[in-house]
């Protein structure tokens, strides 16, 4: 239960819409309404919207966990983050969520222009090594109480270096998560030596780093590549479109795929990382796509080529009771650091903390 007068949070983050034209096309009907100013809900009651059946990939996995566990200790409304609707809010309420920073029309940009708030918190993804992307929330930075960052540890660690070090008083960093039991360990053998299949999962944007695997797998002598995702070809990788990974598509990509690998340049904190330790794919992966300094995880590097060949090539020969050892100790690194409860009791503490300086009771 929760206590009536405690402060209302008003939730702003990415929805799970339906790929069915009749719900396109109630989606466009209310997106017209609140464009001419009509207070109308794409989701009903804002404080009961039944996300438990969303897919379990993020964007939408932080909203559904976020959202169900924090209800169950203060009223809690939702928005999707590309509404365009007013929020009517009391001094002690709290606007939390996922800016727009390119639409100042769009639902959480609005409420802070607006102001009222008894905290008002951005909680996105962040990195910092591309600036000019995170940076778009430098503008709201003096008039929030706090930033909930998504991100990997390497970005944690090197934020005070960055041209973003002004915000750290007010950055909590949290780690993304996963529901484990969706992702069942499916991975109990390693094609010959030589013949291992390496695997990316992502698009094109250049945070992920998709050129750089261009560049290694042109070089590389014995190694492929496949792509999954959306984007444009590019030299060098196979790319496949996405697809749903149900449970027996996973399984192909188990007896297909020995690796995931990603090179991302200024990635906050890939989910599929997470998801692929899960299934039991060891992981190859840049600093800058968020982890970093784990024995479960193969390094890879953004500038040196040559190494990467060699990890590849090292990797293509490893010995598979080695290959199997890392994989089973990946998925226990998941199961112990990467968990819901985990995320929800950082953020949770968090938000206490940053209410309790405003004198806010939570």
């Amino acid at each position: 239960m929760t206590d009536s007068s405690a402060p209302h949070v008003h939730f702003v983050y990415p929805m799970f819409r339906a790929p069915s034209p009749a719900l396109r096309m109630r989606r466009g009907a209310i997106d017209t309404m609140q464009r001419f100013g009509f207070d109308v809900s794409l989701l009903g009651d804002r404080t009961s919207v039944r996300t438990e059946s969303w897919p379990a990939r993020s964007p939408f996995s932080v909203t559904h966990n976020v959202y169900s566990r924090l209800k169950e200790r203060l009223p809690v409304h939702l928005y999707d983050w590309q509404e365009s609707v007013s929020i009517s809010n009391q001094g002690c309420d709290i606007l939390l969520g996922h800016p727009h920073l390119l639409d100042q029309s769009k639902v959480w940009d609005r409420a802070f222009r607006r102001g009222g708030w008894g905290l008002r918190i951005a909680m996105t993804p962040l990195s910092h090594r591309h600036a000019h992307v995170s940076g778009r929330l430098d503008r709201f930075v003096p008039g929030l109480d706090a930033i909930f960052g998504i991100m990997g540890p390497y970005w944690g660690d090197t934020w005070q270096n960055s041209a973003l070090a002004h915000w750290a008083p007010k950055l909590t960093r949290l780690d993304m998560a996963i529901d484990v039991q969706r992702f069942p360990f499916v991975k109990t053998s390693f094609n010959p030596p030589g013949k291992r299949r390496f695997l990316y999962i992502g698009n094109d944007n250049p945070d992920k780093g998709l050129v750089l695997l261009s560049i290694l797998f042109g070089l590389a002598r014995t190694s492929r590549c496949t792509w999954i995702g959306t984007g444009r070809d590019v030299p060098n990788l196979e790319h496949r479109s996405w697809r749903p990974f149900t449970a027996e598509a996973v399984q192909l990509l188990a007896e297909e795929f020995d690796f995931l690998i990603t090179m991302g340049t200024s990635d906050a904190n890939p989910t599929t990382i997470l998801e692929a330790m899960a299934w039991g794919l060891p992981v190859c992966c840049t600093p800058q796509s968020g982890y970093y300094r784990m024995p479960e995880i193969t390094s890879m590097s953004i500038n040196d080529m040559n190494q990467n060949v060699n990890i590849l090539d090292m990797l293509q020969e490893a010995p598979e009771t080695e290959l199997l050892t890392l994989a089973k100790k990946a998925r226990a690194l998941v199961e112990r650091d990467y968990t819901w409860e985990r995320f929800f009791e950082r953020f949770w503490a968090s938000l206490r903390g940053v209410a309790g300086q405003k004198g806010i009771a939570l």
